[in-house]
């Protein structure tokens, strides 16, 4: 036969992707066979218990039919690729196939896929396209898996797929020949593929490659990850190797969370006991997720007392925001690196910069001479990161945490190629940790950095969520009752989990509070303000006995609470929907605001701040903003001023890595505001003018964006920049 077809993820993902004619017809075939099959229905159940921890509760049974779908994939490629003689009498010799060579080199171990036999007439189309092709030395599968399992799926569990140049770059710095090299979260095993090619391209001699390849190592939590990985290697081997020369190889990847290895049991391979502290190196990029991401309670509580034991957990008001991926970055070394032992992670940018991860930022367990790779300009994932680099010594070190400053740093440009070597280093260094890491330049536009005191005087808003049980539009306003709807705008995008509608509900107009979006923030205006149930008194409480006067308002909530509990978090400790508005009594504190507040978005590109009269409407803050309320209004436009300037915003953008901006505005010395010192009444008297000149702006054009208004306000922007550069950043 002639060849026509390289066999590469471009290839794959054509031809067996989700829009693809074999995909469609496949798994219409698996539909229509789940309806009437036992072996369905127990497998489905295997697959469930098996996934329920990586995916959640919401996991389906369309999720398992393209689970099934990908593993028949997988295996009628590896068959094709190992064309056995068996092949010509297929219709009695497939599961004979199956047997012979897929149990000797531990392909697929998952029976829960296996439910099903393969479609002849399917699996004959698909040979005849393939069969005696090329295949392509690098991951065949990964555009496949990232295609069919949706990146909502990919991200439950943190998964970002890394970039072949990068990864590439990584292994050639990195991989000592014959080293014992794990990737303990190894995916559809992109590092574990390149270098098994790094090692086969070499020179050494087949022995010494054979014996390199089999101290690579791979872990991860997902089945189907596990089983695409050994299949890429698997394929990749039988480039280089006759079949029966690979005989003696195992392929070491192994299903386990590597963060808690007791739970490690292989079916075959080494176990455990042997695979402590025997590495020497670790690479790969670990999950992306913060605790308030897992799906399962009482992982929860073992990742908080994990990050305890191993001295990075963070201050209890970042205890939601701890990095899974910092947790790898101590955890595996002190698990499976020898003493001396290598890691090299991609890790969030924030392992640098965000509060949560000051103890992180001490090193505790590593050497003196750490690396940083940072592509300031070129993120190749939709957060920002970094490649950091440390030599394990364990717990029991004498290096002091100063010591450690500043790091060697590689710049990076969109193709990993190298631009620049620096130094990086902190801004504060204690026994504890280390404030924010960032170049020497950049940290020296902040000089000592004092804090503001109005640091503690701004409030994050409450949890005004979820939106679609508390956004209304008033159809009806007649005796202090109110008429209903949900709010189209807010269900039009609401997760699908959350889809909640009402229509013509009767509550009392004491219930009805006004409130506003991120998304209805200009620089010094707010466009328009919501509505909103909240069920409080007059003291921002929840009162059973004051409810209970309100009939048709009590039945109202108590139907939205029902389908909050309903659909909360498993690992949500919040049992009503009322505390979760006033989860850390966000919501009843704001019974105390003043006058005038001052509001500007928790995150963002650049900051908008605007000021809201309160004397007359109680203005309720969501926690998409964060805000101060005074009595004077002067004060309240000279923080306007401020926040607005395009300054603040630049020199925060040095300091973050990802959205968020929180209370990093404070993070500089902003003076109080002194009634009796010029620049900060010429600051209020400003930001007041330019509130009344973006209001026009809006009343002129109600789709102006806050780029837009920038742009034309752009000489004002500039006037209070000059006097916000003399008086925060002299």
């Amino acid at each position: 036969m002639v060849i026509n077809n390289q066999i590469n993820s471009e290839f794959v993902t054509a031809k067996f992707g989700s829009a693809s004619d074999i995909f469609k017809k496949l798994i219409d075939f698996l539909t229509k066979k789940a309806v009437s099959s036992e072996k369905y229905k127990k497998s489905f159940k295997k697959w469930r218990t098996a996934f329920i921890n990586i995916y959640g509760k919401t996991i389906s049974s369309e999720l398992f039919l393209k689970h099934t779908y990908y593993n028949l994939i997988l295996k009628i490629i590896t068959i094709a690729k190992i064309n056995p003689p068996e092949l010509k009498q297929i219709e009695v010799s497939l599961h004979e196939i199956e047997q012979r060579y897929f149990k000797k080199f531990n392909l697929f171990d998952y029976e829960f896929l296996n439910w099903i036999s393969i479609d002849l007439k399917i699996f004959n189309k698909i040979l005849n396209e393939i069969k005696n092709s090329n295949y392509a030395k690098q991951d065949v599968f990964s555009e496949l898996y990232q295609q069919i399992f949706s990146s909502d799926f990919r991200r439950t569990k943190g998964e970002f797929y890394t970039p072949k140049h990068l990864v590439t770059r990584m292994i050639d710095d990195f991989y000592s020949f014959g080293s014992k090299i794990l990737d303990p979260s190894s995916g559809s095993g992109n590092f574990l593929m390149n270098i098994i090619a790094k090692i086969l391209k070499s020179e050494k001699s087949q022995s010494l490659k054979l014996n390199a390849i089999s101290n690579v190592y791979g872990f991860d939590v997902n089945p189907v990850a596990v089983t695409t990985a050994k299949v890429n290697i698997f394929l990749l081997l039988t480039e280089y190797f006759p079949l029966f020369e690979m005989e003696p190889l195992y392929i070491n990847i192994y299903q386990f969370d590597s963060i808690f290895p007791e739970a490690f049991q292989a079916k075959s391979g080494p176990n455990l006991n042997i695979l402590l502290e025997s590495f020497d190196q670790v690479i790969g990029n670990p999950p992306w997720l913060t605790y308030k991401d897992l799906n399962d309670k009482d992982y929860q509580v073992r990742i908080r007392e994990l990050s305890g034991k191993l001295e990075i957990k963070p201050l209890s008001q970042y205890i939601t925001h701890i990095e899974l991926a910092a947790v790898f970055f101590y955890a595996i070394p002190a698990t499976f690196l020898k003493k001396g032992g290598n890691i090299f992670f991609i890790l969030p940018k924030s392992v640098l910069n965000g509060d949560h991860c000051f103890k992180f930022r001490a090193f505790s367990i590593f050497d003196k001479y750490l690396e940083i790779w940072d592509f300031p300009s070129y993120y190749f994932f939709n957060v920002p990161h970094i490649c950091l680099k440390a030599v394990y010594l364990g717990k029991k070190n004498n290096i002091l945490i100063r010591e450690r400053f500043p790091i060697k740093v590689k710049l990076f440009n969109d193709t990993s190629s190298l631009l620049e070597e620096t130094y990086y280093t902190s801004l504060q260094i204690n026994k504890n940790g280390a404030k924010i890491i960032s170049s020497e330049k950049v940290l020296k536009n902040f000089g000592s950095l004092e804090e503001s005191s109005y640091k503690t005087k701004f409030y994050q808003g409450a949890t005004l969520v979820p939106r679609t049980l508390v956004f209304f539009r008033i159809q009806k306003s007649k005796n202090g009752i109110l008429t209903i709807n949900s709010d189209l705008d807010i269900l039009s995008r609401a997760k699908k989990k959350w889809e909640f509608s009402f229509q013509n509900k009767e509550i009392r107009k004491n219930f009805c509070f006004k409130t506003f979006l991120n998304l209805d923030v200009l620089p010094f205006y707010i466009k328009t303000y919501r509505t909103i149930f909240l069920p409080i008194n007059e003291n921002f409480e929840y009162d059973h006995e004051y409810f209970r006067e309100f009939p048709k308002t009590m039945n109202f909530y108590e139907e939205l609470n029902n389908f909050y509990i309903e659909n909360k978090k498993e690992t949500s400790k919040i049992e009503t929907l009322f505390d979760n508005l006033n989860y850390w009594n966000k919501l009843q504190k704001q019974i105390n605001n003043k006058s005038f507040i001052i509001v500007y978005n928790a995150s963002g590109s650049n900051l908008k701040a605007a000021v809201i009269n309160n004397e007359n409407t109680k203005i309720i803050i969501g926690s998409e903003n964060y805000y101060y309320s005074t009595d004077s209004e002067e004060e309240a436009y000279y923080l306007s001023a401020i926040l607005n300037a395009p300054n603040l915003s630049k020199k925060i953008k040095l300091i973050k890595s990802s959205r968020h901006i929180h209370k990093r505005p404070f993070m500089f010395p902003i003076p109080l505001y002194d009634e009796t010192n010029q620049t900060h009444i010429i600051l209020a008297k400003k930001g007041k003018k330019y509130q009344i000149i973006v209001e026009e702006l809006f009343v002129n054009n109600p789709n102006i964006t806050p780029k837009k208004v920038r742009m034309i306000i752009n000489r004002n922007l500039m006037k209070l920049q000059n006097l916000t550069e003399e008086l925060v950043f002299h």
